[in-house]
């Protein structure tokens, strides 16, 4: 499908759109009250953020599977490593999905009078914290994606991209640098990704 290397570009526009419209949330030590009301002021904003984010990790698996089975399809193609490509996007998206689900019950228990500050405070301090298993998951796709195509002769991916996915795929596990290697990752599936949709029309 001429549509399918393009799910990676739609799977980071919803991403950026969605961490965007989510806006500066609660730091993971704020008091039960400050959450409470942060997140029963930005009710519907949320939503909507929650919403992309979801869309977003569905666009991410479509990718994944693409660009695997792009990797495996090539010359010379891995035994092993796409398998490792395509596990890292299902990663992604389970990371988006739990920490959307994290973030929908602080909405729906801000404004539940019931609800202790306590637990607001322990919920939220375990949404923020919740980055691990998606930035993990784009540090093992890149990673993957970049030894799998390295070598190749033929590889369907230029050398000098594949390198820089060896290399954002392992400073995304390094701490202070990961957040920023994350970016950059995303822009390293939106350049991939038009790459690919380009030489699928071309072939």
């Amino acid at each position: 499908m001429r549509v399918a290397p393009l799910t990676g570009l739609v799977a980071v526009a919803l991403t950026v759109a969605g961490f965007l419209l989510f806006g500066d949330t609660p730091d993971y030590d704020a008091s039960g009250a400050e959450v409470r009301s942060f997140y029963d002021d930005h009710r519907a904003q949320i939503a909507v953020s929650l919403y992309l984010l979801v869309l977003a990790s569905v666009f991410f698996v479509f990718f994944a599977a693409h660009l695997a089975r792009v990797i495996r399809a090539a010359p010379g193609g891995d035994d092993w490593l796409h398998r490792v490509v395509f596990a890292g996007g299902v990663l992604i998206a389970v990371g988006f999905l739990v920490g959307s689900a994290l973030n929908l019950a602080l909405v729906d228990l801000s404004d539940k009078s019931s609800a202790a500050d306590e637990a607001l405070q322990s919920l939220n301090a375990l949404s923020e914290d919740f980055f691990i298993p998606f930035v993990g998951g784009m540090g093992l796709m890149l990673l993957a994606a970049g030894l799998a195509t390295v070598r190749a002769e033929a590889g369907p991916l230029p050398r000098w991209l594949s390198w820089v996915a060896v290399a954002l795929g392992v400073l995304v596990f390094i701490p202070w640098v990961g957040f920023f290697a994350f970016l950059l990752a995303g822009v390293w599936v939106a350049v991939v990704s038009v790459l690919l949709a380009r030489r699928s029309e071309s072939a």
